[in-house]
């Protein structure tokens, strides 16, 4: 069974999910996402691990860190923090993009607090190409009171399974494949506007963190998972031409989503046995939501559209019921309205 919490570590919250019983297995998420994207992996991994899905600090119901952050040292110092309130004892890690480095860091800072490390769509960019990205791949997402920040939403989640990196349209950079549906695309659009204008901070950081040398530099057990299906795999590939010590190594997934998740579900389950079963820790308690932000609610919401249009419309007519809320309220109140 699944249960919600948060740990108060420096006055600040950190949120997680937890699920199932055994040794401790952490799992940490994509940026702007937040944990929920990892509960299937989560779901399928409970019988052999107690789970703790986090969401990363300043991302999902995870308050922001005191002080912005300047590298993933940051976070990993305030996640050592939660871990050992939480009475985690060398937890399995496993992470995704922004989380696969998260990870790495963490397994660098920590390498007697972790006991096997797996990472999901980690690549390797080269300075210049990573300071081209940077230029353009994050653009100012704050919330504006006339809607306007909303079609850019738009235009990089509709982009980012269109392109890799999703700001450079050039064919080289196409990758080919079939549009998620608007629905899919809508749930990732309100991650991002979830995230709000701080959604580039762990996202930034991921991408200046994202080389051979940290991976080569690990000393604890890893596997470098690599999928065919994977919007990043020519850089993923740019990764594993380079030369790792024997306890870190790749394993190859073809086929579909499907086939990718049990194959992640079974080899993360087969590294499970001899590690210590996880004690739930007194520190931690049970999340209580906050109360919902008043509004005079919409009685039926425009159809989501593959140009984005239901937002702009969504957002209209919020103003139109609620004229004296400011943009980051009525930020709040269209995620609630797709929620």
């Amino acid at each position: 069974m699944k249960t919600s919490h948060y740990i108060l570590v420096d006055s600040k919250k950190l949120y997680f999910h937890m699920l199932g019983n055994g040794p401790a297995l952490v799992l940490f998420h994509p940026s702007p996402h937040t944990s929920e994207i990892l509960l299937p992996l989560a779901e399928k991994l409970c019988d052999h691990y107690t789970v703790f899905a986090i969401d990363t600090p300043g991302y999902g119901k995870s308050e922001h860190l005191s002080v912005a952050p300047n590298t993933l040292k940051d976070y990993t110092s305030f996640l050592n923090k939660c871990f050992k309130a939480m009475d985690i004892k060398k937890p399995s890690i496993y992470g995704s993009a922004t989380g696969a480095q998260l990870a790495i860091r963490y397994a660098l800072e920590y390498p007697e607090d972790v006991s096997n490390l797996f990472i999901d769509n980690s690549a390797h960019f080269d300075d210049n190409f990573c300071n081209s990205i940077l230029e353009r791949y994050f653009p100012d997402l704050n919330p504006q009171k006339d809607g306007s920040h909303l079609p850019q939403v738009w235009r990089m989640v509709s982009q980012m399974f269109q392109y890799f990196p999703w700001c450079f349209t050039e064919e080289k950079y196409a990758l080919h494949r079939p549009q998620l549906p608007a629905s899919i695309l809508n749930v990732i659009a309100m991650d991002f506007l979830r995230a709000g204008g701080n959604y580039h901070i762990a996202y930034r950081l991921a991408f200046k963190h994202e080389r051979a040398k940290y991976v080569q530099a690990l000393k604890v057990p890893t596997t470098i998972f690599r999928w065919n299906g994977s919007i990043i795999k020519d850089y993923i590939d740019d990764l594993l031409v380079f030369d790792f010590p024997s306890h870190i190594k790749p394993l190859f997934i073809n086929g579909g989503p499907d086939e990718r998740m049990q194959v992640l579900t079974d080899y993360i389950a087969g590294e499970a046995t001899s590690h210590e079963t996880y004690k739930v820790s007194k520190e931690i308690e049970h999340f209580k939501a906050s109360a919902p932000i008043s509004y005079n609610k919409i009685e039926a919401l425009p159809d989501i559209a593959s140009d984005g249009m239901h937002l702009i419309k969504t957002w209209e007519l919020l103003i139109a019921r609620n004229p004296n809320l400011d943009a980051e309220a009525l930020q709040s109140c269209l995620i609630d309205c797709y929620s």
